[in-house]
């Protein structure tokens, strides 16, 4: 089985994980600190593996605690749910300003002449994609029960991206990063909504929300007996994407809606036209990210500018 969400988030934090590596490098050889460039590298590997590290630690605290697995699971899903929409929400907003931030961040750290400044900025700056993915994830693990599907497909989700990484910083090729950060967050928006449905329903399951006569815990519909979303395969598949439920209460139909509506209209009121202003208007009017070849193994400044500015 393949696990179309946890290849959509590793996918997705990975790019960003990618624009931002870039966006270092790419200023440092502008700014003639081409030797410093080694202190991103190790920042950036020691992100990663501070990233996998709380992945296994989450696991396995998850894992620990059986006698309240219902309760972890469905805080995690929740939280999980409401992070993953906060961050969609939250680079649509500020994600045209990332590039800006991280120079200055540069600069300053430079300045002051940090021996480890540059490394820590690295650090953290993948780290923060690293611990949301990891947050993710955590969500999709207590929805989709096997675990190395969930594993091999986030693996090739990272594959895809360092793919897509290259063809931007080096092809020369057209990639519209800004309507596969649209589709995507659209796809997750709809995923986190189906989380929060599912961690409201562990509630259930352990009474938290009244006997089964209660009026918001009646079923709505029962399709168990054509699409399963515990024994057959596309029944399981629509359950870990979308939060298909065969048997939904009414509680988890109307938080199910409800979240997809504010999330929308969240986005809406950060995307519509009178937010932004004539220089933010300017530079979505380029929608492609061209990037030309050169002799330089760097991206362009150009091109990281192109692909910051057209990602959300």
């Amino acid at each position: 089985m393949f696990s179309v969400a946890g290849f959509l988030i590793t996918m997705r934090e990975s790019i960003e994980a990618a624009l931002i590596i870039g966006i270092l490098l790419t200023y440092l050889s502008k700014m003639g600190h081409k030797e410093l460039r080694k202190d991103i590298w190790l920042g950036t590997i020691a992100a990663i593996l501070t990233s996998v590290g709380a992945a296994m630690l989450f696991y396995f605290v998850l894992g620990g605690f059986e006698q309240y697995e219902e309760i972890i699971e469905g805080f995690a899903m929740i939280i999980a749910a409401i992070i993953l929409t906060w961050v969609i929400i939250w680079m649509m907003k500020t994600g045209k300003d990332m590039k800006g931030k991280l120079e200055d961040r540069i600069e300053l750290t430079i300045s002051k002449e940090k021996r480890f400044g540059l490394i820590f900025l690295a650090f953290i700056s993948v780290f923060r994609e690293g611990i949301e993915t990891v947050l993710f994830m955590v969500g999709v693990v207590t929805v989709e029960t096997n675990v190395w599907a969930i594993i091999w497909s986030s693996i090739a989700g990272i594959a895809v991206s360092v793919v897509i990484a290259i063809a931007l910083f080096w092809s020369g090729q057209k990639i519209n990063l800004k309507h596969f950060f649209n589709i995507t967050s659209v796809i997750l928006i709809i995923f986190a909504a189906g989380l929060f449905a599912h961690g409201l329903h562990e509630f259930q399951e352990i009474g938290w929300f009244g006997s089964e006569d209660f009026f918001f815990q009646r079923i709505v519909w029962d399709t168990s007996a054509v699409l399963n979303d515990k024994t057959m395969e596309l029944g399981k598949f629509l359950r870990a994407l979308v939060g298909y439920q065969d048997k939904p209460t009414r509680l988890e139909l109307i938080s199910y809606v409800t979240y997809v509506i504010g999330a929308s209209i969240g986005i809406i009121l950060i995307k519509r036209p009178g937010r932004k202003d004539k220089q933010e208007v300017e530079e979505e009017e380029t929608d492609e990210i061209s990037i030309e070849k050169t002799l330089d193994p760097l991206p362009s400044e150009t091109s990281i500018e192109e692909a910051v500015k057209t990602n959300y």
